[in-house]
């Protein structure tokens, strides 16, 4: 039980890092209601989040009494996780995004949101995120493995909820306290994500890819 905090931790930053989340956030905060859409958007994609924590403690807790059975079915699925992630690594490495592009409609509709409208885009978000999905998954098999009381267990889950959160709550916190400098320096941010978000992608995918397929396999 030792080990789990620190496996726990890293698995969450992991998650933390959700570059469609951010740069969300960001566009968001640069809307004509910006504290109230982005607040809106983490809302409803936390909110999914802890629905899907609280069902996979349930659906982790009941199998836990199934023993080797249980943690054989564990493994497979992080071993598949890893191929999963592996191959998504693959598939944006090879599709080169096209420089002459243009920017997605959905984008450019981001400063006439509303709050209604970026709390459900908050609710789809987080199950179409594949990693970050994973990663979520990986986190609640391990709490739910580690033998806490159930109220451990929701500790635990509130603990990885709050790194997970803790990247946007940084850049709504920055914005409310210093809108004017926050600003440039959003503007700056998403300019670097927008450049750097295939990397990203890909490194994430690999590293996390190769940590579920092996974790999966050393049990197998």
């Amino acid at each position: 039980m030792s080990d789990l905090l620190p496996q726990l931790i890293l698995l969450a930053v992991g998650g933390s890092i959700a570059p469609p989340l951010l740069l969300l956030t960001i566009l968001l905060l640069g809307s004509q209601r910006s504290l109230p859409n982005a607040t809106a958007l983490v809302f409803g994609y936390f909110g999914v989040c802890a629905a899907f924590g609280i069902a996979g403690l349930v659906l982790f807790g009941s199998a836990a009494g199934m023993g080797s059975t249980a943690s054989t079915i564990g493994r497979v699925i992080g071993a598949t996780v890893g191929i999963l992630l592996i191959a998504l690594g693959f598939r944006s490495l090879l599709d080169a995004p096209n420089p002459e592009t243009s920017i997605p409609r959905w984008m450019e509709a981001v400063s006439f949101m509303y709050p209604a409208k970026a709390f459900g885009i908050g609710m789809v978000l987080f199950p179409i995120q594949i990693k970050n999905l994973a990663i979520f998954i990986a986190c609640i098999e391990l709490i739910s493995t580690a033998g806490f009381s159930n109220q451990g267990s929701i500790l635990a889950l509130v603990l990885v909820l709050l790194i997970f959160a803790i990247p946007v709550l940084v850049l709504i916190g920055l914005y409310a306290a210093v809108p004017q400098r926050a600003s440039n320096m959003l503007e700056a941010l998403r300019a670097w994500m927008e450049k750097n978000n295939r990397t990203i992608t890909i490194v994430l995918c690999w590293v996390f890819g190769v940590f579920f397929l092996v974790r999966g396999l050393s049990g197998l």
